[in-house]
């Protein structure tokens, strides 16, 4: 039987997560929020595209940092969220405790672990930690990469602003009234665009031609 190893014995690497949902570091606020909602995450890294680590954005920033005065204001770089405190990381070989420490250090209840080379391979959270210290640890599965996995999701804001939408609708003629410019519709001579006179020009002659009455 397997001697039980105490958590602050452990190290990061034990009890890290490793199967990650990250953001492209080109991405905006309005997709980070939109990933956070549809994986039902709270806390996102964001990595260049090479891998490297340059934060993680957790869902109480994102929400006070949210703006109800526009939706197009959502669309600034999700890297503007991103401050010192939300750069912390360690190694996967630290000790738990350290890791402990840089949260309390941090004001977060998580920290990353990058490799020597700056590149995100897994992330600590409180809930990590808790599921160890109940015995209700997740199972864990190593990356056959190494890197944390990368999804892209379109957002859903339209391209073209509602109010310049309704603008456009408002100043657009109305067909029932707007002349007929078509291949079969009349001209200005009286004339048809095949070179026959139109319906209204055959009346006008049919009746001058005609006997009044005696």
């Amino acid at each position: 039987m397997t001697a039980h190893v105490p958590l602050e014995e452990r190290t990061v690497a034990e009890v890290m997560t490793m199967d990650l949902l990250t953001i492209a570091a080109q991405e905006s606020v309005l997709m980070a929020w939109e990933l956070m909602c549809r994986a039902e995450v709270h806390h996102l890294p964001v990595v260049d595209v090479e891998g490297g680590f340059l934060g993680v954005v957790d869902a109480e920033t994102l929400t006070a940092s949210w703006e109800a005065a526009g939706p197009h204001r959502a669309r600034k770089p999700i890297t503007a969220l991103l401050d010192e405190r939300s750069k912390a990381s360690v190694r996967p070989a630290a000790p738990v405790p350290e890791a402990a420490r840089s949260m309390l250090e941090s004001g977060r209840d998580h920290v990353a672990v990058t490799d020597s080379r700056g590149a995100l391979v897994g992330l600590l959270t409180a809930r990590d930690l808790i599921n160890e210290l109940a015995g209700a640890a997740r199972h864990k599965t190593a990356q056959k990469s190494g890197m944390p996995s990368l999804y892209c999701v379109e957002p859903v804001l339209p391209a073209e602003s509602p109010t310049a939408t309704s603008r456009a609708r408002r100043h657009a003629p109305d067909p029932a009234t707007a002349p007929r410019t078509g291949a079969e519709g009349p001209t200005e001579s009286g004339t048809s665009h095949h070179g026959q006179p139109d319906a209204r020009t055959r009346r006008g002659t049919e009746a001058q031609g005609r006997p009044g009455p005696r």
